[in-house]
């Protein structure tokens, strides 16, 4: 088994100017795993020194938004396991609740409550380790190539989707390659799953079901509000954003395809915004990659005539996924007689 993080084609579904399986990869498809998963995450802004930010009224708000739903969730959808919890198997059995949970609710905090920028990693950071001393006491130490790779959602069972971000991004220089590339893997595959592309085991793949039936314009839909749902440091990266702004140009065009007017799902996040834009504007299928910097991106070709723009909407994005993240943080901060969320 290996992890193979590279964009592999998935489809050969073609868009007019765009195709689907640019947007799509094959990420540790060799794992013991049947595998259909959207393109690999993007990566965020690494710790660094201390940030302070005036919250503006849109994180303001954004914080109150939060506060509100994360009063209005019940017990019943926090319950162990869920229905993804098969796709995620440990060595023990135990449900790794918080990787399961992140393909219907990506913005789900556990593992982060509380805690913004270099914190989450070293949170993540902490419990890796305690994982790894504990298999290790159990005379059998963690493998990189077990079944159906349990060992490794045993590792990362309890990060949520923002420590596992920290993880990918190597935020703090914390993480071996080897531990990005898992984190990769499972982040793809929460989101081929809330695509409904199957991810998982191969023993499992007959319980999946793809609630979109063939339809490649819901598909895409449902990866916009997967993907805006995601937590505010992932949003920061241009893969993101680029991966975002490609998502709704597809969707767009299939909706179209299809004799019908697609709804407008605009995103607030500013660097998607500038290069959807560049996208509208390309007659060609520019996604052969994703770009991983800005300095990447101003190379492309489909972005010509935005390069002057993007340094500053590039910096404004990470302001505002700063902010956000800290308003996140005061949200999410276990009261005094409440323990944090494992």
């Amino acid at each position: 088994m290996s992890i193979n993080p590279s964009n592999a084609p998935a489809s050969g579904f073609s868009l007019a100017s765009f195709s689907l399986k640019a947007a799509l990869t094959v990420l540790g498809a060799d794992k013991g795993a049947a595998s259909q998963t959207a393109a690999g995450p993007a990566a965020s802004a690494s710790g660094g020194s201390a940030v302070f930010v005036t919250l503006s009224v849109e994180a303001q708000a954004f914080m109150a938004t939060t506060t509100a739903s994360k009063a209005g969730k019940t017990a019943a959808s926090a319950a162990a396991g869920g229905p993804y919890a098969a796709y995620f198997p440990t060595r023990d059995g135990k449900p790794a609740t918080a990787l399961a949970k992140a393909v219907s609710d990506p913005g789900a905090v556990s593992s982060s409550a509380g805690l913004s920028g270099p914190a989450i990693a070293k949170d993540a950071r902490a419990r890796m380790d305690a994982q790894y001393d504990a298999m290790k006491a159990s005379g059998k130490p963690f493998d990189f190539d077990s079944f159906e790779g349990r060992d490794w959602y045993s590792l990362m069972g309890d990060l949520d989707r923002r420590s596992l971000e920290a993880v990918r991004s190597n935020a703090g220089g914390q993480f071996s390659r080897q531990e990005q590339d898992i984190a990769q893997s499972i982040m793809a595959q929460q989101e081929g799953l809330a695509m409904g592309l199957y991810n998982g085991p191969i023993s499992q793949q007959a319980s999946f079901t793809d609630p979109f039936r063939g339809d490649e314009a819901a598909r895409m839909k449902a990866n916009l509000t997967f993907l805006d749902a995601v937590g505010p440091e992932e949003k920061t990266s241009t893969e993101w954003a680029t991966r975002r702004a490609s998502a709704q140009v597809s969707y767009e065009i299939l909706t179209r395809e299809k004799g019908d007017e697609p709804e407008k799902l605009d995103s607030d996040n500013p660097l998607a915004t500038l290069i959807k834009q560049a996208m509208d504007r390309s007659q060609s299928d520019p996604l052969r990659h994703i770009p991983k910097t800005p300095d990447e991106l101003k190379t492309q070709a489909w972005f010509k005539g935005f390069e002057s723009q993007l340094d500053a909407t590039a910096a404004r994005n990470v302001a505002q996924g700063i902010a956000q993240g800290i308003a996140l943080a005061t949200a999410t901060t276990p009261t005094a007689d409440s323990a944090k969320p494992a």
